[in-house]
């Protein structure tokens, strides 16, 4: 049975793991070589010990757990508002997922769309009514976000070096029709 609850500083190693292990699956095919050593486990959990020894206020970090094992791991909470916007706006969200990562050998099993769901549930119970989030235009898993009614809301670049890579923003205006989505998906596996 997969649990979901609130991340604690002693997961910031098994986040990291599976931080780095999803971006590799993801996006390794796309993303320069010199960006990869920036998602090494070694300084993704020396950031996610940053993050979680801090008082939480807006933000909300869950991992989903079979048994004592960590499986995925989603935050969020008020829009970062870091992109570089060439298209489209999200001036209107006022909640966003800052990440979403499941272990590789566990894609399929609904963890991330329970991740998703509940993560929105907790940010609606803040006070938030709509949520976006940034997706990769060349992630081959961002199809998911469609599945689970996610419409297309701003383009956006990352400038790596010489590199340009194409964001693209996912917005949900009303966050219950995502909750409803993800336990709706959920229910029927």
């Amino acid at each position: 049975m997969i649990v979901v609850r609130e991340a604690e500083p002693a997961d910031a190693e098994a986040m990291a793991r599976i931080q780095v292990a999803g971006w590799t699956k993801a996006y390794a095919s796309f993303i320069p070589d010199r960006i990869p050593a920036s998602y090494s486990v070694d300084v993704r959990r020396s950031e996610w010990q940053k993050r979680l020894a801090e008082p939480a206020h807006a933000t909300v970090n869950l991992v989903a757990l079979e048994g004592a094992q960590i499986l995925g791991i989603c935050g969020g909470g008020p829009p970062l508002r870091d992109e570089t916007i060439t298209e489209g706006n999200i001036d209107a969200y006022t909640a966003q997922v800052y990440g979403l990562y499941v272990a590789p050998d566990h894609y399929g099993r609904g963890i991330g769309r329970l991740l998703l769901g509940r993560l929105a549930a907790r940010l609606a119970a803040s006070g938030h009514r709509n949520l976006c989030l940034w997706a990769f235009e060349l992630n081959a898993y961002r199809g998911f976000y469609d599945r689970l009614g996610g419409k297309a809301e701003a383009r956006a670049v990352w400038h790596v070096g010489d590199t340009v890579i194409r964001e693209m923003a996912y917005g949900w205006a009303d966050i219950g029709g995502l909750i409803e989505a993800c336990l709706n998906e959920v229910k029927t596996e």
